[in-house]
């Protein structure tokens, strides 16, 4: 067997666990709610900003491009979950609010997804995830920070 550090070994495991867990989530909640994770990851934000905001503040909260998520609200839009409104304070962005039918989803698929996390990690795991998402977000900004820096020299 070939030489494998305890970097690549650490990225091998994170990777094939976020892709196993995305996957256990996601058909949890295509199964029972006929939404994918990504657009329930969607809905999550927009409820954790008080059911509103633009595009780039989605963008910002899911990690992905101002192009994809207005292409995620344009679906959000089309399923009925979500309106997409004029920014009165800025003519260039638009506001995106939860349609009842979007709170609604929101909260049923909350449930879903909690007990397919419960379902998905170890018990003991799971009443430490407060203490691993904490990790995370500081490798998370390590990341960032590398990035911003130009990396390894």
């Amino acid at each position: 067997m070939p030489f494998m550090s305890d970097a690549a070994d650490f990225l091998d495991a994170l990777v094939r666990y976020e892709i196993g867990l995305w996957n256990a989530l996601d058909a949890a909640l295509r199964d029972a709610h006929q939404v994918t994770l990504g657009r329930f990851a969607a809905l999550r934000a927009l409820a954790a900003r008080g059911g509103s905001g633009r595009v780039q503040d989605l963008a910002g909260d899911l990690a992905i491009t101002v192009g994809a998520t207005s292409k995620l609200v344009d679906r959000l839009e089309q399923d009925g979950t979500a309106r997409r409104e004029p920014n009165p304070d800025d003519r260039r962005s638009s506001l995106i609010f939860l349609t009842a039918e979007g709170e609604r989803l929101h909260a049923a698929a909350a449930r879903t997804f909690e007990a397919a996390m419960r379902a998905s990690v170890p018990a003991e795991d799971f009443a430490d995830l407060p203490r691993l998402t904490a990790r995370l977000k500081r490798l998370l900004a390590q990341v960032a920070t590398a990035a911003v820096t130009g990396g390894v020299r």
